[in-house]
């Protein structure tokens, strides 16, 4: 696998981008707002544009691109029917959170080609989708025991804001973790995988 440096522009925008992002994350959604899986990718990548590591891009990869999809989904059919139909957009028609907030959200559209831009460039290492279940627990986990039980970071309270009082909530977050996994993990890995053999071979 390829460990070399991506070229400095790509570099350097990225950290610029994150240098926007977090001050304005932290400002309009507070700082339980970087628990989100996809919140977290974005760090992981940073470190990585710097510190080129295949491994830590490759487990992020599967989630960013899948996640990035359903999104991107449920805004543009939010739009035409004039509010999210799942929830997961929702926060984008709300007109009470500033726009320039809203508008960070739109990472979801550009951060998975960036991804793949450097699998495609440095590799994809198959072991990533096991870190990625490691990384995605924890961070459920952290949610849970760290963030507001409203906001419902990473559906560590409860499942699309459904109540939940079926089971211990000790056994409800093995078990979210494990239906994470084989709906997004896991998923996200195989679909990265066929976009990335479907990719013309870089020389």
């Amino acid at each position: 696998m390829n460990r070399e440096p991506l070229p400095l522009v790509a570099r350097v925008t990225f950290t610029l981008w994150i240098a926007f992002w977090v001050p304005t994350i932290l400002v309009h959604y507070g700082s339980q707002n970087f628990f989100w899986l996809c919140n977290v990718a974005q760090f992981v990548v940073l470190y990585a544009v710097w510190m080129p590591n295949v491994l830590l891009v490759s487990s992020q990869i599967g989630t960013v691109v899948l996640i990035g999809i359903v999104w991107l989904l449920d805004l543009l059919i939010g739009l035409l029917v004039g509010g999210s139909v799942t929830g997961i957009t929702g926060y984008m028609f709300n007109a009470e959170i500033p726009l320039i907030a809203r508008l960070t959200s739109l990472y979801h559209v550009w951060l998975p080609f960036f991804m793949i831009w450097m699998c495609w460039r440095n590799g994809y290492d198959h072991r990533g989708v096991w870190l990625q279940c490691l990384i995605g627990t924890v961070l459920i986990v952290a949610a849970w025991l760290w963030s507001d039980r409203e906001r419902n970071i990473n559906f560590a309270f409860a499942p699309f804001h459904i109540e939940q009082t079926w089971m211990p909530h000790g056994v409800y977050l093995i078990l979210l973790s494990v239906v994470t996994a084989c709906v997004v993990y896991f998923p996200g890995h195989y679909l990265v995988r066929a976009i990335l053999r479907r990719l013309p071979t870089r020389r």
